[in-house]
């Protein structure tokens, strides 16, 4: 369950934050996350990685006991803090089989790679990973990835067309992404909520504060519904919109920035630990 002494849920997205986007480090990080499981503090990682790729991670970060979102907000994955089977998969958006359905009646109209087109080979050339973690990345259940490339006005009427079937279209780090109707955000307060709930002794008034990380904008959605949006730069600059108010954006890339901007998080929690919902921090 939640601990009621955490006044925090950090959600955190992983390529280019928590992971280096060139190397997939995440030992700058390394520290700060002891830190925050020493204060057992939940950190729901919330990426557009696969079940498969998210679960090994999780047992690599220490971070398995906890739930994670996969494929940018289309599928949870609950674990033992959750109300919920630890392992038990809920997809909330479109189903892959109906994505690629979509995408191939759109192929002679628009030219663009999915991940089913590129196949293992083609994936692994275009993410540098190894053939191992390629094929667990092709384990999509709820979204496919693709390459476009095609002008931007075909790529705002392909958009359009894929509205018209009830999938959104959305940019991330290198790909672009084929979902259903979710999104980071969407799944992240389905998260926090179910967080929230399975610890009785939990009151609204008291609910956790929640913070979320991201560096692209396929991050926003769960940056502006986070308490705390967190913005980590990329070599081309600060690719979301992070709210001055109310929240932090770090100096360095990656890893190191991911660790800056949460010791910054937690020093600002030092001086008021029970923020109220509508104030989350000073």
């Amino acid at each position: 369950m939640l601990p009621t002494a955490s006044p925090l849920i950090l959600f955190t997205d992983l390529d280019g934050c928590l992971l280096n986007k060139h190397d997939y480090d995440w030992s700058p990080a390394a520290a700060t996350l002891q830190t925050l499981r020493d204060r057992q503090i939940p950190v729901v990682m919330n990426s557009s990685k696969t079940v498969p790729e998210m679960t090994q991670l999780g047992r690599q970060l220490g971070l398995a006991d906890y739930p994670f979102v996969s494929e940018n907000g289309s599928v949870i994955c609950w674990g033992s803090d959750a109300d919920q089977p630890v392992g038990d998969v809920e997809i909330i958006g479109a189903l892959r089989d109906r994505i690629l359905e979509v995408l191939q009646s759109l192929k002679p109209q628009y030219r663009f790679r999915s991940f089913a087109d590129l196949g293992l080979e083609g994936v692994v050339a275009e993410t540098q990973l190894p053939e191992d973690s390629a094929r667990m990345a092709l384990a999509r259940q709820g979204t496919e990835p693709l390459l476009w490339d095609d002008s931007d006005d075909q790529r705002c009427k392909f958009e359009q067309s894929l509205r018209d079937h009830q999938l959104t279209l959305t940019r991330g780090g290198r790909f672009w992404h084929v979902a259903g109707q979710t999104s980071k955000g969407r799944a992240m307060q389905t998260v926090a909520d179910r967080l929230s709930q399975a610890d009785p002794s939990s009151q609204p008034s008291a609910r956790p504060l929640l913070a979320a990380i991201g560096d692209s904008p396929i991050d926003q959605s769960m940056l502006d519904v986070a308490d705390v949006p967190i913005g980590i730069p990329t070599p081309a600059g600060l690719g979301v919109h992070v709210a001055a108010d109310r929240g932090i954006v770090a100096t360095a890339q990656g890893a190191a920035g991911w660790a800056e901007a949460v010791s910054q998080l937690l020093t600002r929690l030092e001086y008021d630990t029970t923020p109220p919902p509508q104030s989350p921090l000073p």
